[in-house]
């Protein structure tokens, strides 16, 4: 303990800083680097997002990505619209947050060039599969109502598998779910995520595959802007649950799918909800009828007892009950019998 103290106090009589102290040192030497004052680059716009204070985005040329603020007045000034998939070339200073540990491009002139080739490429496709009608809603097929077993693919590192799980397994903890690995974002992605729906879809005995991950920026995303995925997914036999985050239908592979869920434990949720929409689409409705036929049974009952004990009055002599009826019948019986006797005995 005593060593592990005297190596502490040796430590910290050296050059030790802290977080912000190291944090403003880098600030500092970005500030007195010539070379990334006023610099020039060209790039399309995603992640777009403001608020009164600022304009928030990113700027990338597909295999990298920079952080971009404008201030919210200054922006104001530009006359310019930016939006996502909008190739821009940006001047202006690249600049350090202390505070945050972050840098970004704080551009003052901002020169729109056109649509990125990104954005064109992605649009490009998705007219093309439009189409082919790989869109068409006579194209989707629901998942069954008692799933017993369902597949995912998503990273096994990524919290969307725990989000699916735990939204399936909250409802009917009887479902199996085989969770298939597969590289979400990057270049290998689109291989990477079609083989799993390829080995689910042909190799498993699966009732439906969801497919997704959490949420991320629009380059991370992708790999679900792809011909490949987008093929994965239409030419499965097995239904296909998307469920990329947060997402609000503007990929391609959520146009593709069966359906496409906002979230990850949303596409949990629908998958197991489709037992509780059979149970309330048939099995509720025939409780009901068998209840409607029951009560119509006693009814009918109850009417008829009711008719029977009105023939039995209607029956019975005026001004007499219907019991002295009944025992007068009886004496008659009695003594047609004593009579019987009677005359066979003389015989």
């Amino acid at each position: 303990m005593a060593d592990a103290e005297r190596e502490v106090d040796d430590v910290r009589s050296g050059d030790v800083l802290s977080v912000q102290e190291l944090n403003e040192r880098i600030a500092s030497a970005i500030e007195n680097t010539p070379a990334l004052d006023g610099v020039r680059c060209i790039g399309e716009v995603t992640d777009l997002h403001q608020n009164s204070t600022a304009l928030y985005f990113t700027l990338t040329d597909g295999d990298a990505e920079l952080p971009c603020m404008i201030w919210a007045n200054r922006y104001r000034n530009m006359d310019v619209d930016l939006e996502d998939g909008t190739e821009v070339i940006l001047e202006g200073d690249i600049d350090y947050w202390v505070e945050g540990g972050k840098i970004d491009l704080k551009p003052w002139e901002v020169i729109v060039v056109g649509d990125g080739d990104q954005a064109a490429a992605v649009e490009r496709l998705r007219s093309e599969l439009d189409e082919r009608g790989w869109f068409d809603d006579e194209q989707k097929q629901r998942p069954p109502a008692f799933p017993e077993r369902v597949g995912v693919v998503t990273s096994l590192r990524g919290d969307a598998r725990y989000d699916i799980q735990s939204a399936i397994h909250e409802q009917d903890p009887t479902v199996d779910i085989l969770v298939k690995d597969a590289t979400v974002q990057g270049s290998e992605a689109p291989t990477s995520i079609a083989n799993g729906i390829h080995h689910l879809d042909r190799s498993e005995d699966v009732d439906a595959i969801i497919v997704g991950r959490g949420g991320g920026s629009d380059s991370n995303l992708q790999a679900f802007n792809t011909e490949r995925v987008a093929e994965a997914i239409f030419t499965a036999n097995t239904p296909i649950v998307t469920a990329i985050g947060h997402t609000d239908d503007r990929l391609i592979a959520d146009r593709v799918a069966d359906m496409a869920a906002i979230t990850p434990t949303a596409a949990g949720e629908y998958i197991v909800k489709s037992r509780e929409e059979f149970l309330a689409s048939e099995v509720e409705p025939l409780e009901q009828q068998l209840e409607a036929a029951y009560q119509t049974f006693q009814q009918e009952h109850e009417h008829e007892q009711e008719l029977a004990e009105a023939v039995d009055e209607a029956a019975a002599p005026e001004g007499l009950p219907p019991i002295y009826y009944k025992v007068a019948i009886a004496v008659l019986l009695l003594l047609l019998l004593v009579i019987t006797g009677l005359w066979l005995g003389v015989i």
